[in-house]
């Protein structure tokens, strides 16, 4: 297994090869990132397991909501996101934020598991991992 720097730089190359660009600046205390468009943003100041959370959770976002058709209100887009969150530190043997047991996909709409399998399978790919449906 490979550690979590290495994961982080992994990811960081996805972005760049997929062309969207990542970057650290300022966000409030309470914000670990930002997505928008073709731009990530990360705190710095993160502890490593905290870096590679946000940014498979920014880079969720960034897969599975951009040119999204009828946007969805924020909480479904926000479901998602940490669903695939979840899914991808499980494969990665790493703890979840938040330490949930129950299944990241269940009280998610069809719709919305597509995108959470489409998007965990993009991240671990892009990881070297394996990504095998929950």
């Amino acid at each position: 297994m490979a550690a979590i720097p290495d994961y982080i730089r992994s990811l960081e190359s996805y972005v760049e090869r997929h062309g969207a660009r990542l970057v650290r600046t300022s966000l409030p205390e309470w914000v670990h990132g930002s997505a928008s468009h073709d731009l990530i943003v990360l705190r710095p100041g993160l502890d490593p397991q905290q870096e590679l959370t946000a940014l498979v959770h920014e880079l969720a976002h960034w897969l599975a909501h951009r040119g999204v058709g009828a946007p969805q209100p924020s909480t479904v887009y926000e479901y998602e996101a940490e669903a695939v969150e979840a899914l991808v530190m499980a494969r990665l043997g790493l703890p979840r934020s938040g330490g949930q047991d129950d299944d990241p996909t269940d009280d998610l709409l069809s719709a919305s598991v597509t995108r959470v399998i489409w998007a965990s399978s993009r991240i671990c790919d892009a990881l070297g991992v394996e990504f095998s449906k929950p």
